[in-house]
């Protein structure tokens, strides 16, 4: 009797199952029923206060770690600071529209965090732009999705992508100060006062919110 290749079972039954049935492998999209449609509305609202709790503390520390850093002498990563908090500010702003649009209350909070050194900080703002970029963002957009909430939907990719931007200008700044490399820092920034959308060189529109660059907030 012929020696069977290792594995021609399974590759019977898999042409066989791609011939007669193709395997399913296309299943159809599961459709979300009313009341799953209203639970992510609400849960949406709630995720939006919850940004916005976020974006509002944001604002407050960053400016705090540029003082910091300025007290430092680290000049550039204070204009830095001052420019990203500027950006959290918008999202701020962004998101409380989106909450008042609901008709829900928005929240009424006190910043609180803790100023370190510049590299302390510098390495804990990494991680934190990198989780609301890569998790918390992306699971609220997926809530704000399948409630069909097309404001809250652009409010937070708004900020998901200008997180992202940040976390690479926070790893640039670290990198530079741990290398004694601080001149190759830039000197000016860039931002857009619709989306946050922060640049070292200004486009002559915002890439998000297509907004012309003569209206551009400038640090520098």
């Amino acid at each position: 009797m012929k020696k069977l290749f290792p594995g021609y079972s399974l590759f019977l039954a898999l042409m066989s199952c791609l011939v007669v049935t193709s395997c399913d492998s296309k299943k159809p999209e599961a459709k979300i029923t009313t009341k799953q449609h209203l639970d992510a509305g609400t849960k949406t609202i709630e995720n939006m206060q919850s940004a916005y709790k976020g974006e509002r503390t944001a604002t407050a520390k960053y400016a705090a770690f540029s003082k910091k850093a300025e007290e430092e002498g680290y000049h550039n990563v204070a204009l830095l600071y001052n420019a990203v908090s500027a950006a959290e500010n918008i999202h701020s702003i962004n998101h409380k529209a989106v909450i008042e649009d609901a008709g829900a209350t928005v929240p009424i909070i006190t910043p609180e965090y803790k100023v370190k050194t510049t590299k302390e900080n510098l390495s804990e703002d990494i991680n934190g732009e990198a989780y609301e970029a890569k998790k918390m963002y992306p699971d609220f957009l997926k809530t704000a999705e399948a409630a069909d909430n097309q404001i809250a939907l652009l409010s937070l990719n708004y900020a998901r992508k200008t997180e992202l931007k940040h976390k690479f200008f926070f790893e640039q700044a670290l990198g530079d100060i741990n290398s004694n490399m601080l001149n190759s820092l830039p000197a000016k920034y860039f931002v857009c006062p619709v989306c946050g959308n922060t640049y070292t060189s200004a486009p002559k529109h915002c890439d998000f919110s297509l907004t012309d660059r003569e209206k551009f907030i400038v640090f520098q």
